[in-house]
């Protein structure tokens, strides 16, 4: 076995393997006398390429269409036969296209050696005194002309296959590096377990419909991805950026929203879901095996988001995969798989780019998600604008602050410092006294003094105080009432799981704040000094949790410190910055709460 044939079957062999492992069988083709080919072709300056001879000589090759652009090899008695008919039309034709009498002349110098279904061919150069010789064309039977060449040898195209296929490389990105006009293209695995080769970037247009009731439309200023890059520290896919720029956001389907880096006030801004979707996939990660746990971006190689669907998961680039970002495959973050669905918490589909994924999902091929058929500008955001990054801002605070604010400090004091309060408290209209004097009661001086300094607001992005001294409909007592008429309804169907007495009762629950998670922190009225009453947390995912040890600002500040151990309320997550989230968000009269 010389040098060549030694290298096309190692090559036939990594190709054969992953055909083998990914797609379901087919027909083969058996070894060639290829003596008798030769000879057919034999003729001044016309040879067969030794690694042509080399593949042909291989028994086994799969006789599907698993060659880059959906080709299928030709058996060499069928190259003949075909070879023989291409000239034929040419050299009927030639007198009604230059093109045709140019074929006429040039294509009994080549042989094909695969074809596609619908009717194109792959075509090996003979000519050995060509520059040429030996190299693999596309011949295209609506414009019969030689272009650049696809690949400049069979090994050539071999070695591409092979890599694409193993990798998730691109092929045909050397004749595109030489000029040629035939797009890179992507292995994909379909439903069916067959494989198609997929454009890296086409538009996504080209496989799902616009919609006319909400066309996607571009946002009004272009993406500064030099910017959004330089934040990432990372470069993102080309077929990402062309899909941002032409489309702006989208919704894929009724399923599937893509993110880009946009913004629109009050409703999305690319940074903050990019921090928490981020922040979420880590801690999620981290109850898995150690074995199962993805990393996730800024870490290095980390899952980076790029969308999320209707039934809470998110989509993101798996960034290990390559140093190329074209090349970045796609995972899925399930929110609660259901058992036996065969999804994964963090489900990784190999091979499938951002493009190659949405395709699949156009063609319904994927058990994920239902096929989307369409595309449409984000519903929620139809007046998006680019989004900038943040400019680089000194720290806040200086170490000898972080170490009171997150250590030495106490009270309210150490609470300014880590959530620094507002100039001007909303507290609403009305009056302490007038307050009091609906409910029946004075509340806890500690709590009143609190609200005077941050009034009502939003503590770390999750748990809201209520407007003490808002008067009319959405007042302070109203927000009690619904609340509290909620627990007893809850109370009566399930007396054992809700242990607590309802206001205005006898050492009944008076709730004063709530959470994004629907958590209500409140007093136990014992005994008739507010001051003494001790806190309380009404969880709305788990059994009822025990009293608070602390008293409200102490707990505000060992919450807002990231202290774990409080009962009822949201921890930090380990890799949290507390200076980070220990924010507070002053309202005004137009807040619900």
């Amino acid at each position: 076995m010389d040098e060549t044939e030694h290298a096309v079957r190692e090559l036939w062999g990594r190709i054969a393997a992953w055909l083998g492992a990914h797609v379901l069988a087919g027909p083969v083709r058996a070894a060639a006398n290829v003596e008798r080919v030769g000879a057919a072709v034999s003729a001044p300056g016309v040879s067969l390429p030794e690694d042509l001879v080399a593949w042909w000589r291989l028994d086994g090759v799969a006789a599907t269409a698993w060659i880059p652009l959906d080709f299928a090899p030709l058996e060499p008695a069928e190259a003949l036969e075909v070879r023989d008919l291409l000239v034929l039309v040419a050299r009927d034709e030639a007198a009604y296209s230059d093109a045709l009498a140019a074929a006429a002349e040039c294509l009994p110098g080549f042989l094909p050696i695969a074809d596609d279904a619908g009717g194109d061919h792959l075509l090996v150069d003979l000519r050995s005194g060509q520059p040429t010789y030996g190299a693999v064309f596309l011949w295209d039977h609506e414009t019969p002309q030689l272009g650049v060449p696809l690949w400049e040898s069979v090994s050539e195209l071999l070695t591409d296959t092979a890599e694409a296929l193993t990798t998730g490389a691109p092929a045909l990105s050397r004749h595109a590096e030489r000029g040629g006009v035939e797009r890179p293209c992507v292995a994909a695995v379909t439903g069916t377990r067959e494989l198609a080769w997929n454009d890296t970037r086409p538009d996504v247009r080209s496989f799902a419909a616009p919609s006319t009731e909400r066309p996607p439309t571009p946002l009004p200023a272009p993406i500064d991805w030099t910017a959004v890059e330089a934040w990432l520290g990372l470069r993102l896919p080309d077929d990402y950026k062309q899909l941002a720029d032409r489309h702006g956001p989208l919704d894929f389907g009724e399923y599937l929203w893509i993110h880009v880096p946009c913004v629109q006030q009050h409703r999305f801004d690319y940074g903050d879901w990019l921090r928490e979707t981020h922040r979420e996939a880590r801690i999620a990660a981290r109850q898995l095996p150690e074995g199962e746990r993805s990393v996730v971006h800024p870490k290095s190689g980390g899952l980076l988001a790029w969308g999320a669907n209707r039934g809470g998961g998110t989509l993101f680039w798996d960034t290990s995969v390559a140093e190329d970002p074209n090349r970045w495959t796609v995972v899925v973050r399930h929110d609660r798989p259901k058992p036996g669905s065969g999804r994964l918490p963090f489900h990784r589909y190999d091979g499938l780019t951002l493009t190659g994924y949405l395709q699949q999902l156009a063609r319904g091929e994927r058990e994920l998600l239902p096929a989307p058929g369409s595309i449409a500008r984000t519903e929620f955001l139809p007046t998006a604008e680019p989004w900038t990054p943040p400019a680089p801002t000194a720290p806040r605070l200086t170490e000898a602050e972080r170490r009171i604010a997150l250590e030495t400090g106490t009270g309210l004091d150490a609470l300014r410092l880590l959530s620094p309060p507002p100039e001007r408290p909303y507290l609403g209209g009305g009056t302490w006294e007038g307050l009091f004097a609906e409910l029946g009661t004075r509340l806890p001086t500690e709590y009143v003094r609190l609200m005077e300094v941050y009034g009502a607001g939003d503590w770390g992005e999750w748990l809201r105080f209520l407007t003490p001294l808002r008067t009319g409909e959405r007042r302070f007592v109203t927000h009690v009432e619904q609340v509290l008429g909620a627990y007893r309804m809850a109370k009566d169907r399930l007396p054992h799981h809700y242990p607590l007495v309802p206001w205005p009762e006898p050492g009944g629950f008076l709730p004063f704040a709530n959470s994004y998670d629907a958590d209500h922190l409140g007093w136990l009225t014992r005994g008739p000094d507010p001051d003494a009453w001790p806190l309380i947390v009404w969880p709305r995912h788990t059994d009822q949790v025990p009293v608070l040890e602390g008293g409200l600002i102490d707990t505000l500040l060992a919450w807002q410190r990231g202290t774990p151990g409080t009962p009822g309320l949201d921890e930090l997550d380990e890799e949290d910055d507390p200076v980070e989230y220990a924010g507070f968000d002053a309202w005004d009269d137009d807040s619900y709460w």
